[in-house]
């Protein structure tokens, strides 16, 4: 019994996460759709490295490490029919524990795939900056912690 509730609530928290992912969560219509690069005139990872001086080498490589990462990204209409046949596994009028099983399963090779490619980019990243630009990151990745806990503090 424990287990079949574990595997509902999952299944509807994934559910969830991924309707609200594909919300459109722009404040703006005209900017629903567009990604972060298209809407700041930027790459993905300018707000990451916002204040930290790039050369104009340093950012011809972070294009190309870009590129390459976006070329060799998996299917991405997978994963659109897997949260479809999700949804069609919740919203049936019998909960099928095992057939929503094999779907989370069958997804997580692929979730697992894109997370190490992602971790592998951002470790890219790092490496092509100079020991004062990781400094400079930390530094903020350091003021970013402490304003969070600051408004944890105000809201306790």
């Amino acid at each position: 019994m424990m287990k079949a509730i574990t595997l509902i609530l999952t299944a509807a928290s994934l559910l969830l996460a991924t309707n609200s992912a594909t919300a459109g969560h722009h404040s703006k219509p005209e900017q629903a759709g567009k990604s972060y690069e298209k809407q700041h005139g930027g790459f993905p990872y300018q707000k990451m490295l916002a204040g930290v001086e790039l050369t104009s080498a340093q950012q011809q490589q972070l294009r190309q490490l870009l590129q390459e990462h976006k070329a060799s990204k998996s299917d991405l209409e997978r994963g659109a029919t897997d949260r479809g046949a999700l949804r069609q596994l919740v919203q049936a009028e019998y909960f099928d524990e095992q057939a929503v099983t094999e779907l989370l399963q069958q997804q997580q090779p692929q979730r697992l795939g894109q997370r190490l490619a992602q971790l592998k980019l951002r470790h890219q990243v790092y490496q092509l900056l100079t020991p004062e630009q990781r400094q400079q990151l930390a530094d903020k990745h350091q003021q970013r912690k402490q304003k969070l806990q600051q408004r944890k503090a105000q809201q306790s």
